[in-house]
This record gives structure tokens, sequence and C-alpha cells, in this order.
């Protein structure tokens, strides 16, 4: 997709600080500043600001936008949010000093001595073009245009790192320092004008900008030797804010330190962020308040070191310091929930909340600070979870844009969009490199805009997909027409990525993969004109299972089917297609038999779950599925409750396997806890959530569970309670909506005891009895 024409830019330029425009910049990012006099108030005002890197903008010492971490990631070579403020309420008479701070986020990530860098990727220095437009009651309008007339200068942020930290000095603060009267003109230079012809194009983005959405205090607060450890009770995402009190010396500095875990001496140990990771703030002496702006965090536990202005180690008390901690995600309307009288289920609901809220940044990520990547399959695995917590028909539209944007020539989407690093020398897999071509994450480019089709109706993502899409499926083909020796299946990729038995065949899983895409495709394409490509999307699905069941299916009758992983047996049985009547009830045998033989614990990895509990769902084995998710003695979500984790973690051995607290790709489960337990979900054949199927499975010793969800016609409930010989349940439905009621398993309608079919509910409430 080409950039969105942004009108108000088009004659503004890109400018930044001299040393900026250089090969090798300083630690110090850039400051642009321009002084806008008016001799009356304008009726309306407006800022159009688009920036590389990391942007803060203040106008007459306030902030021009509550919105941090602008502009967001993405393809920062080719295109670059740009989003425009009402400026109406900031300017007055007289003089208005506005401030533009850059920070080099992740357009630009340089290798910092003692800091974590992830990668190392110079895309584009920071920069800005900027357009304000001024318009006034005698009906003249005012533009100003970044360009040589500007002004710029360094610090006093003196480092800026996306995930190594910041760095800030006060001292080089100048006097009037983001305030109503300015700075005065010393100190500054001319900013330069850089990329005139050929800078990255503004576009217009359809996510929410990222806002501190909550603020935190800390649990408790605990020193250990001079430094004092915060702990805000969860994991999180964003920054904290530091307060030093008025006998803070000039000169000294504190040190912030975020991480997940704590060391066996109580001190906080980043073996799973990435280290060293720590922010840094030097005084003028006095009372202070800081937060960093162009960085943030994953973490749960702040340790804070004090030094003076020597560099000596000081105690810190809490006359000298106290932290709060700000939570940061996209600003996404919520619109879902889910309680239920069991805590563990709700404690497992909010594991998957928690690292959902912690990674919806303008791309969502896999952890919020080891790597804040956007890795692909989740995006769609994990879909109906997030899209039941929150309205993302916007955000994650602009995901096939930077899908698309990363398309290489030959056709791959990378596992990683935008690609800010390319992982072709990470993990070698047999011939090819996993980390970065996978068709169970490339495929998002086509099972994610039907997944945005079925939920919110919009076929727009589609229709920008399409072409990227076709190149893609080529690319894939040719992947696979190379591998004869399996039957033209695809062999190459990450198979069940983090699952804890790993014989399920890598071939099985690349062309369950391979056929889901296609059946993405196919149901697409007649919808945006394109019948023809339908018939052969179909036909290559049908070859893909075709050779999925000579490969895996046999005749003989004590062994039907050659694999017995839990994943292997989940995707089989999810593709549909493969198995004829015996094989599949063969299948579903083993399954259970699997499952069993695993001591009814989970050995599936992320690829296959979702898979696994759809057809769990399926064969009614919901308190299977309950035993297997709310375990303690094993790798399960139950488990990471007991040891402590507040978010989803990483791998199935939670805190045991020591990597991210903080990841959602787990986070399918959520999807039987809304649908099943609760009893919401959308109908299998709708469109848009004009139909919903209302059935609620009333677990052992659960006595009651709702879920809600708010969707363009209006909100969908799902309340259900049971006492010794009845269950109520009442049921929301919208108006223009009807929901189709499945009797609980076990029970008939009080009212309709011989209702032979399920009835169907309409607009308005309805309170319901089963016994």
């Amino acid at each position: 997709m080409t950039a969105a024409r942004i009108v108000d830019l088009e004659d503004a330029a890109w400018i930044t600080h001299p040393h900026w425009a250089n090969d090798e910049p300083p630690p110090e990012p850039p400051v642009l500043r321009t002084v806008i006099e008016i001799d009356q108030q304008p009726v309306s005002a407006r800022v159009t600001i688009a920036a590389l890197g990391v942007w803060v903008g203040h106008l007459g010492g306030r902030p021009v936008t509550a919105d941090v971490l602008e502009p967001g990631s993405s393809e920062f070579r080719t295109r670059v949010a740009a989003t425009s403020h009402d400026l109406t309420e900031l300017l007055v008479p007289g003089r208005n000093e506005f401030v533009l701070q850059l920070g080099e986020g992740s357009a630009h990530v340089r290798r910092i001595p003692g800091r974590y860098t992830k990668f190392e990727g110079r895309r584009v220095a920071p920069r800005a073009r900027v357009t304000f437009v001024l318009d006034f009651a005698d009906g003249s309008r005012r533009v100003i245009n970044s360009g040589d007339g500007w002004q710029a200068r360094l610090g006093p942020t003196t480092l800026s790192h996306w995930y190594g930290g910041e760095e800030y000095d006060a001292r080089l603060q100048p006097d009037g320092w983001l305030s109503a009267d300015g700075t005065g003109d010393h100190d500054w230079t001319a900013a330069v004008v850089v990329d005139a012809a050929n800078g990255p194009q503004p576009w217009q983005r359809h996510t929410p900008p990222a806002r501190v959405i909550e603020t935190l205090q800390p649990v408790s607060r605990t020193s250990v030797g001079d430094a004092v450890i915060f702990d805000f009770g969860r994991n999180l995402a964003g920054r904290e804010v530091v307060r030093l009190g008025p006998g803070f010396p000039p000169g000294a500095r504190v040190e912030l330190w975020p991480a997940e875990y704590l060391n066996e001496s109580g001190q906080v140990d980043q073996h799973s962020t990435g280290r060293p990771i720590f922010d840094c703030f030097r005084g003028r002496g006095g009372a202070a308040q800081w937060r960093p702006q162009f960085c943030y965090h994953g973490f749960r536990y702040l340790e804070a070191r004090l030094f003076d202005a020597d560099g000596t180690a000081m105690p810190a008390t809490v006359e000298l310091i106290t932290v709060e901690a700000e939570r940061i995600m996209t600003a996404d309307r919520a619109v879902g929930s889910f309680a239920s009288s069991d805590p563990v289920l709700d404690g497992i609901h909010r594991l998957v909340g928690n690292a959902i809220d912690s990674n919806l940044m303008s791309v969502p990520t896999d952890c919020p600070h080891r790597e804040k990547l956007g890795w692909l399959e989740q995006d769609h695995l994990v879909f109906e979870p997030v899209s039941f917590r929150y309205d993302v028909r916007g955000h994650f539209a602009d995901l096939i844009t930077h899908l698309a944007d990363a398309q290489t020539a030959e056709g791959l989407i990378p596992d990683i969009a935008p690609e800010l690093v390319i992982f072709d020398i990470a993990t070698h897999i047999g011939s090819d490199f996993g980390y970065r071509d996978d068709v169970n994450w490339g495929s998002a480019i086509w099972r994610l805009p039907l997944l945005l089709y079925r939920t919110y109706g919009d076929l727009g993502p589609a229709r920008e997909a399409w072409a990227p899409g076709l190149r893609y499926l080529a690319y894939i083909d040719r992947l696979a027409d190379a591998h004869p020796d399996h039957g033209k299946l695809l062999d190459h990729g990450l198979a069940d990525w983090i699952s804890l038995d790993d014989s399920t065949p890598r071939p099985l899983v690349a062309s369950y993969g391979h056929a889901r895409m296609l059946d993405a495709a196919a149901e697409l394409a007649p919808l945006i004109g394109h019948e023809h490509d339908a018939v052969r999307f179909r036909r290559r699905a049908a070859q893909i299972r075709a050779e999925l069941a000579r490969q895996y299916l046999t005749a003989h009758p004590e062994r039907p089917v050659t694999v017995d992983s839990q994943a292997s047996l989940a995707l089989l049985l999810d593709l549909g297609g493969v198995l004829d009547g015996r094989h599949q009830q063969a299948a579903e045998s083993l399954l259970l038999q699997r499952i069993h033989a695993d001591g009814d614990r989970f050995t599936i990895g992320e690829i296959g779950l979702p898979a696994l509990l759809r057809q769990l769902t399926r064969l009614g084995e919901h308190e299977l599925i309950r035993t297997m998710a709310t375990r303690t003695d094993q790798p399960s979500y139950g488990q990471m409750l007991a040891d402590g984790c507040t978010a989803l973690a990483e791998h199935w051995t939670g805190v045991a396997s020591g990597a991210s607290a903080n990841h959602f790709m787990l986070g399918y489960i959520d999807r039987w806890l809304t649908g099943s337990v609760a009893g919401l979900a959308q109908a299998p054949d709708d469109v848009g959530w004009r139909r919903a199927r209302i059935a609620p499975i009333p677990l052992s010793g659960v006595d009651s569970a709702r879920a809600e969800h708010r969707t363009a016609l209006g909100l969908w409930a799902v309340d259900w309670s049971r006492d010794a010989d009845r269950l109520r349940l009442t049921v929301v439905v919208p108006a223009g909506g009807e929901a189709e009621l499945i009797t609980p398993p076990g029970m008939v309608g009080a009212d309709h005891p011989s209702a032979a079919t399920a009835p169907i509910l309409g607009p308005g409430e309805h309170v319901l009895l089963f016994r």
C-alpha cells in the first residue's frame, strides 16, 4: 500500500541537528525548536508531525499530546506514521516556543558499550517533518513548515537506547527548559535539511497511539545493601517515574534497573530481559522528577542505585527516592471481559490478559524487553482472545501494511514485520533458517485478513493483502516443490515451536500452515472478485491434504495413523479433509490416549495448541482441558500461577525455563474460557458478530461464570450461576443480533424440557433456567 497523502507535510522538510546528519552521530539525540509569534488567539490550530525514532513535543512548556513512544514502529526507510494534534488551547498571543525532542527508538539501534542490544540496525537517524496550521477569526491562515530556519541542540538526554535504557543529565537543561517562558536563543544552532527528496513517506496509520494506561505504586520496598528494590506486584510494559527528595545532592545520579526476576540475594536478575538494561538520571540538586521518554521496559521489579557526584554509592532512603510505574500500551478500546467462581481459571485469564496488554504496542510484540519485535504467528494464532478483549480492527489491519513492506523480492514474508533485523544467520535448522522463514508465521498475510473479515466484516485488509499474498503463495509453492522426497510437502521452519515433545514431524507442521493459508485465500478470493483463483487455491490445498494422508495414514487396523504426538494428531484432526471416518475415529482415540500417557499435561507447542484446544472442545473434553490447564505439578498455566507468574511465560515450564515472563503466544486458552466455560462465542459461520453461539459448560466445582463482549451491534453477555439442582442463565443479545442456545450438557430446560432443537434468541435480555 502506498503511503497516504499527508497534505500538511507536503512543504515541510526533514530536519535534524548538524551532528546527526553524519554517519557517526553522538550519543546525545537531537532537539529541534522553532518560535511562533502571534498577535491574536487562533480559532483553530494543529500540528502534524512525522518523526523518525521517537518524538516528544512541547509547546509553551506543555505537552502537545498524551501519546507516548510516537510514531510507533514501521519500515522506517519507506514509511513513518504522521499524526496531527490540536493546539488551539496551547497557543497564546505573543511568543510560543515549540520544542521537539527526538530519540533513536527502533529506527536507529546502535551497539553501545555496557548496554544490552538485541540487534544493530541503523535504518534512519532521528529527524522530523513538522507543519503548523493556524486559522484566525479574520479568515486568515498561517502555515509554518520545518526547514533550515528552525534551530537545534543536543541533550539534556545524553543516551536514548531502545533496548539498553536512557540517560538524562538535568545539569544540561537550559534555563527555562520546557516552560512557558522558553529557553531563550542561546546555545541553539541552525537545523539542517536532510533527505529533502528521498526521505520516508508520511503514513496515516489506523493503530491507536500508545498511552499511559495506569500508574502503579510499588507493593513493597526492600533495601539490599545501599540499593532498594521496588516490587510492583505484576509484570508490565512501561516506564518508571522517579521522584527525588529535596536532599538529593547536586551532581548525584540514580540508576534504575528493571527486571522480571530477583536473584537469591534479592537483587534484580536480568537474565530474561537482556542485560545490562538501566535508566540513569543525574540531578542538579534538590527535588526533581523524571521518567524515560524514548524507550520502555518489561519489568516487575526496579532496583534503584544512588551515587553521589564522585561516584560513591549512597543509601537509597525513602527521603531521597520514591518510584512509580506507568503501564503503557496502545489505546485500543476494551470490549470484552471474563470472570468465574474459580480462582485458578480467573488467574489463567489474568495471565493471558496481562501478557496481551504488555505486548499491544504499535506492532504487537513477543515480549516488552529482550526483543520488542513483531513476530507474526501470535497475531493470528491468538487473534480470538485479543479481539475478544480489545477492538483491534484498525490496529491489526495495519499489520498487513507491515507484512507487505517486509516482503522480499523473492516473495518471502519473513517471520517478523517490520523486519527490523534479518535473522538469516540465527538458529540453522536443516537447510533453512526457521527464524526468518516459517509458513506458520508468514501465512499471517492471508490468515489475518480472514480473521479480520470474520470478526469485523472488513475486506479492506484482504484487498491490501492480495498482491503480496499471491507472491508469498508462489514462494511457498516453490519451496514445497523442492522437497520431492516428502511428496512436495514443505519441510522447513521452526516446527511446533516450544513443544515439550519434539517428535512431531516438521513437514506436518509446515504443511498444516501451508494448507491453512490456502484455505484462507480460497475463502476470501471470491469476496474480493477473484473467484477463479479460489478454485486453484482449493485444488492446491486438497493436494496437500492428500499427500499428508499418504504420508501419515495407513490401512493397518492396529496402526492407522503413523504419528502419535499431541501436535501431530491435533493438527491432522484440525485440518479437516485428511482423515476419512475410520481414521478420524482412530486419531481422536489416539489423541486422548496420548494425552493420558503424557500424564494429562500439555506437551504441545504454540502452533499445535489452538488446534488441540479446538479438537478437545469439539469432543466435549472440557474437564480434560481444565485438568491440563490448571495442574500445578507439571508444566501448565496452573504451574505458572503457582510459581508466581503474573503474565504468561514464554515457555510451558514457566519460571523454571528462565525465559521471558511476559509472552502472549500461549494465550489461545482464553478462547476456551470465554467461549466454553462462560459460553459466549461468535457463531462458526458468522461475519461481523451478528450471530453468536451460547454454549456454557458448567465444569465440576465451578458455580458461576460470565463473559461480555461489545461489538458494532452492541453488547453481548452471558452470565450463569447454579445451586444444587438448577442453573440460571442470563443472555443479552444486542439489537440486530441473534444467538443460538445450546443446552448445557446433562441438563434440560426447565421451561422447555422436550425441546428437540436449539432455540434462537433474539435481541434483548433472556433469563433461562435449567435443571
